[in-house]
C-alpha cells in the first residue's frame, strides 16, 4: 500500500514523496484517531464537513495523519479522472503523485477551506492539460480511413460490449480538452455543473454548453465507427 510521506521544508513549505507503508509506532490514542480519520476520509461528506477544515489546517502544519486522510479520500477519484486523460496506469500514477505534490506544497494558498474540492480538482485537470500538451502529437494523432476500417474489422472477435467500451474510450480521448474535462467530471464522476464551474474556472452555462458539445461529438464519433464497420462487411 502506498501513501504520501511529507517532509517539512522551513515552516511553510512541504515536499511529498511516495514510500511503502511501514508499521508505525503509535500509542493507543493515536491508533484510534488514525482509524477514525480513515473512516471519515472514506465518507462522501468530507468536502463539506468541519473535519475537512481541521484536516487542512493540520496538514499545513505537516501533520502526516491529516495528509494521509486527504490522500486516502481523493486518491481513487483523482486516479480515475487522470486515467481518462492518459489511458495508461503507470502514467496516471505518476501524474497523480505530481498532483498531490502540488496540493500539499500549496495548501497555504487556500483562503477558504470550503473551496478545497474545486481547488484540488482544478490542480488535477491543469496537470492533465500540461501532460496532453506534451503528448499532443501522440494522443491526438488521426488515422487514415482505411486504417480505421481495418482496425475495427480486426476487433470483430471481441464482444459487442468490449468494442463499444473501446469506441467510447476513443471518443472521449479525441474530445478537445475542455469538453473532455466537462464530460468526465459530469457524466463519469457525477459532479454537478456548479461544482464543475469551480473546478474549471468557468460559468455553469459554459459547463452545460461544453457537456452538450461533448455528448454530440461522442455520438457523432460512435456513429461514424458504426458506419465504417458496416461498410467493411
Amino acid at each position: 500500500m502506498f501513501f504520501p510521506v511529507v517532509t517539512a521544508i522551513h515552516e511553510t513549505q512541504y515536499r511529498i514523496s511516495v514510500a511503502y507503508s511501514a508499521t508505525m509506532e503509535l500509542d493507543t490514542e493515536s491508533r484510534i484517531m488514525a482509524e477514525e480519520e480513515k473512516k471519515l476520509a472514506n465518507g462522501r461528506n468530507l468536502s463539506d464537513s468541519f473535519f475537512l477544515k481541521d484536516v487542512i489546517r493540520r496538514s499545513r502544519k505537516g501533520d502526516i495523519q491529516a495528509m494521509e486522510a486527504i490522500y486516502n479520500h481523493f486518491n481513487r477519484p483523482l486516479f480515475n479522472l487522470v486515467y481518462r486523460y492518459t489511458y495508461n496506469s503507470e502514467m496516471a500514477e505518476d501524474l497523480l503523485q505530481d498532483i498531490f505534490l502540488k496540493v500539499f506544497s500549496h495548501l497555504h494558498d487556500i483562503r477558504n477551506e470550503e473551496t478545497f474540492v474545486g481547488w484540488i480538482y482544478r490542480i488535477a485537470v491543469n496537470t492533465c492539460y500540461s501532460y496532453l500538451r506534451r503528448k499532443k502529437s501522440q494522443l491526438q494523432r488521426t488515422l487514415p480511413l482505411d486504417e480505421v476500417e481495418g482496425k475495427i474489422e480486426g476487433e470483430n472477435y471481441k464482444s459487442g460490449d468490449e468494442i463499444m467500451k473501446k469506441s467510447l474510450d476513443d471518443a472521449i480521448q479525441n474530445l478537445p480538452d475542455k469538453m473532455k474535462s466537462t464530460f468526465i467530471l459530469h457524466d463519469v464522476q457525477g459532479f454537478k455543473h456548479r461544482e464543475i464551474s469551480q473546478m474549471l474556472g468557468c460559468s455553469t452555462g459554459t459547463s452545460k454548453s461544453q457537456l452538450f458539445k461533448a455528448r454530440m461529438k461522442i455520438r457523432e464519433y460512435l456513429g461514424n465507427k458504426t458506419m465504417f464497420k458496416e461498410r467493411g462487411k
